[in-house]
């Protein structure tokens, strides 16, 4: 329900644009990430100790730079304040990290292919300095491959999985500060805050073992962008 809210109020965003003075942005934004993930998992089917529990996975962080491209409308609702839309694409896959799993499963996770729609309410403080909040929708890919299943003890059998593939989907929320500066190719500058909260990943494996794992990802962002 949530995810169709957020993408009406883009879309009817879109249809009104058209009733105000408007303009388009276009730019590169580079982010520190911060990923964040922590599930749950059920003991393998082929394990002799085989009870069908769920036992709790430490919680993981990885940090990573995230660099990305962006094109907005913006549409200037009164003097102060002025309403963008716009759609943020990662083009690249990033390796977010490399897991020991010790007795259990080391795995390379990488992650990319993010698009995310925003909807960015902007006050202006001055004809310099503006705030704005955000809200959207993220959507990307989640690789884990290189996946290597460590010696077994009590007579349980290995799963044969080796790489798998996952949707990252989320809802999106961010406050930020925009200076306007005319440098020719440049003219304005950002600095935001922003926290993606993804739905919950399952993966079942080759021997039938649930996992489950809930991440967030937070970003600290530089944007450097034109408009016109």
């Amino acid at each position: 329900m949530f995810k169709k809210l957020i993408i009406a109020a883009i879309s009817a965003s879109f249809v009104c644009s058209a009733a105000f003075a408007d303009s388009t942005n276009v730019g590169i934004r580079l982010s520190a990430a911060d990923l964040s993930a922590s599930g749950s998992q059920t003991v393998d089917s082929g394990s002799v100790n085989a009870l069908g529990a769920a036992t709790a996975i430490k919680e993981k962080d990885a940090s990573f730079e995230l660099p990305s491209i962006f094109v907005e409308r913006q549409v200037d609702v009164n003097s102060s304040l002025s309403m963008t839309i716009g759609l943020d694409f990662v083009p690249l896959t990033e390796d977010v990290a490399t897991l020991g799993g010790g007795t259990g499963t080391d795995a390379k996770v990488k992650a990319g292919n993010l698009v995310t729609a925003y909807l960015q309410p902007t006050i202006a403080v001055n004809e310099f300095v503006s705030f704005y909040g955000k809200i959207g929708y993220a959507v990307g890919d989640l690789e884990i491959n290189s996946i290597t299943r460590q010696a077994t003890t009590g007579g349980d059998t290995a799963a044969t999985d080796t790489s798998a593939e996952k949707t990252l989907q989320g809802p999106v929320f961010g406050l930020g500060v925009q200076v306007n500066r005319d440098l020719g190719l440049v003219n304005f500058f950002r600095l935001e805050a922003t926290k993606t909260d993804f739905d919950q990943i399952n993966h079942v494996n080759s021997n039938s073992k649930v996992l489950t794992a809930d991440a967030e990802m937070e970003l600290v962002t530089l944007t450097i962008g034109k408009s016109f």
